[in-house]
């Protein structure tokens, strides 16, 4: 999963309608609720990312989907992303409601520049995009969209002159003055890792402190998945320098465990592995505790 999918997710689920407000310029907050379903498709989806909007002009759901890297294939996932949504409607007797799709992307090397699918006189399908670094800072800050001040670094300013720690030191004085503690927490963690896509590392931690985001939910989900990561790496790195080639199959069922604790027990244990088997042995049983 990209990284971006944690600060994206925890905020839309926070503040829906700012993202929906960013999205669909004129989107009322009151008219945005969740999509709620029973329906799980039999392929990954996001049924997680649908809004249920109750425009005055004709009920519609709003599908969003955020893009952390460049995917040739996206066109092909957002159509049946939408097939998706509408087997959920069908299911309930609900029909095939109008849906907007919408693909938001953060920096240029992700945009897959492809948006349509076009099957001559049988389909034409296409969804709309956001690029966030063509949007200006200033217009999120004026509709007060605090969901999206994470986003505020990769943005323009209204001085195309601006250095990078006036950029971010232009955004965090936006998110610091919100005043829900936690939510402010949040913002910041999410802008670290926005920002670092864009930014040097060492310029935005020396910005925003590890003691500014501590207690974030999103910081806290963040760094057990870094630690997940470097955890996976090192027994890969272990079973190659000990068993060779024979350790890939191993390695692949490693890459495939996300949760950090699985991956700590693991760790005590593979070193001990005099053979290919007790590694396996290891793994195996570690898996099913």
């Amino acid at each position: 999963m990209p990284k971006i999918d944690i600060p994206v997710k925890r905020l839309f689920q926070q503040r829906p309608a700012d993202w929906a407000r960013y999205i669909q310029p004129g989107c009322r907050a009151e008219w945005v609720r969740e999509f709620k379903t029973d329906f799980t498709p039999r392929k990954e989806s996001r049924l997680d990312s649908v809004l249920e909007i109750n425009d005055p002009e004709g009920l519609y759901l709003l599908n969003f989907e955020p893009m952390g890297y460049r995917d040739s294939s996206l066109p092909a996932r957002m159509l049946r992303y939408r097939s998706d949504i509408w087997e959920a409607t069908l299911n309930k007797g609900q029909g095939t409601p109008s849906i907007k799709q919408v693909v938001m992307f953060f920096s240029p090397d992700d945009d897959s520049k492809v948006q349509s699918l076009n099957d001559p006189g049988r389909l034409a399908y296409s969804y709309d995009v956001i690029r966030v670094w063509e949007d200006r800072r200033q217009s999120v800050i004026e509709a007060k969209l605090v969901g999206l001040y994470p986003l505020l670094p990769l943005m323009k300013g209204e001085n195309e002159q601006e250095t990078p720690e006036q950029v971010l030191r232009e955004s965090i004085a936006i998110v610091q003055e919100v005043e829900d503690e936690a939510l402010k927490q949040d913002l910041l963690a999410g802008m670290v890792i926005f920002a670092e896509g864009k930014f040097a590392k060492d310029l935005v931690k020396s910005l925003i402190r590890r003691d500014m985001v501590m207690q974030s939910t999103i910081f806290q989900e963040w760094a057990e998945e870094e630690g997940a990561k470097a955890k996976v790496e090192d027994i890969c790195e272990y079973l190659d320098v000990k068993f060779g080639a024979s350790s890939l199959d191993l390695q692949k069922q490693i890459m495939n465990i996300s949760e950090l604790n699985i991956l700590k027990r693991i760790v005590s244990g593979i070193y001990k592995a005099g053979t290919i088997e007790e590694a396996q042995a290891v793994i195996l049983g570690t898996k099913r505790q």
